[in-house]
C-alpha cells in the first residue's frame, strides 16, 4: 500500500502467513518439473515502536509487496498521471522508507520469461498510476492479481488485512491517503512509476 510521487525525468530511478524466522531467508521446495519459483516479497512500513507493535500483536500490519519471478520483482504505485504504475526493483530492495519483512513462496509457474512479459506489459496497461487506491487497488491488489496469473491463487489474505479494515471503517482513513497523489515532489521523495515494461528496461534494472 505504497503511494508514490511521479517525476517524468526519472523512468527508471528504481533501485501467507509470515515465517517467524529472523534472519529472513526461507528454502524453495523441490520441484521435479524444474518449473519457476514465485514468492511474494512483504515490506513493512510501520517503524518499529509501540504502535507496530501493538498491530501485529492484533494481526494486523500495514504492508507493501511485489512479487518476485525470474530475479525481478514487480511492484505498483500511484500517481496522478495516466500511465503505468508498474515498476521493477530489484528483489527485497523495497521502496524508501519500508523495511523487507518476509518472502512468501507461492508456488512454481510453468510460463517462460516471454510469457511473464507478455503477462507484465498486460498488466502495465491495466493499472495506471491514477487508478490507484489505498481501499481498493493498491500495491498488494496488484500483487495478488499477478500472483493469480503466474501460480493460479491470490495473495495470503493476511497482506492486505489493513486495507479491508480500511473499507469497512472508512472514517478512520484519511482521504489524502485514499487517493493517488497529486504529482511532483513531496518531502523529497521521488520514485519512478512511469516505466514501460521493455526487455531493456527489464535487463536495466538488474
Amino acid at each position: 500500500m505504497v503511494r508514490y510521487n511521479y517525476n517524468s525525468n526519472n523512468r527508471m530511478n528504481t533501485q501467507v502467513q509470515p515465517d517467524n524466522s529472523s534472519s529472513n531467508q526461507y528454502e524453495v521446495p523441490l520441484c521435479r518439473d524444474q518449473k519457476t519459483p514465485v514468492f511474494i516479497n512483504v515490506y513493512d512500513m510501520l517503524p518499529k515502536g509501540r504502535i507496530a507493535d501493538i498491530g501485529y500483536m492484533f494481526g494486523i500490519g500495514v504492508f507493501h509487496s511485489g512479487v518476485e519471478v525470474y530475479d525481478k520483482e514487480y511492484n505498483f504505485g500511484g500517481h496522478d498521471f495516466d500511465s503505468t504504475g508498474v515498476f521493477i526493483m530489484k528483489p527485497k530492495t523495497g521502496p524508501p522508507n519500508v523495511t523487507f519483512k518476509d518472502s512468501v513462496f507461492m508456488g512454481y509457474t510453468s510460463l517462460s520469461k516471454e510469457e511473464v512479459k507478455n503477462a507484465i506489459e498486460e498488466l502495465s496497461r491495466e493499472w495506471s498510476g491514477n487508478s490507484y487506491n489505498l481501499l481498493a487497488r493498491n500495491c498488494n491488489h496488484f500483487t495478488s492479481e499477478l500472483c493469480y496469473k503466474l501460480v493460479g491463487k491470490p495473495a495470503p489474505n493476511w497482506i492486505n488485512r489493513a486495507a479491508k479494515l480500511g473499507t469497512l471503517f472508512p472514517c478512520v482513513v484519511p482521504n489524502d491517503w485514499i487517493e493517488a497523489p497529486e504529482g511532483g515532489e513531496a518531502n523529497g521523495l521521488i520514485v519512478a512509476t512511469n516505466v514501460v515494461i521493455t526487455e531493456e528496461s527489464l535487463q536495466d534494472s538488474s
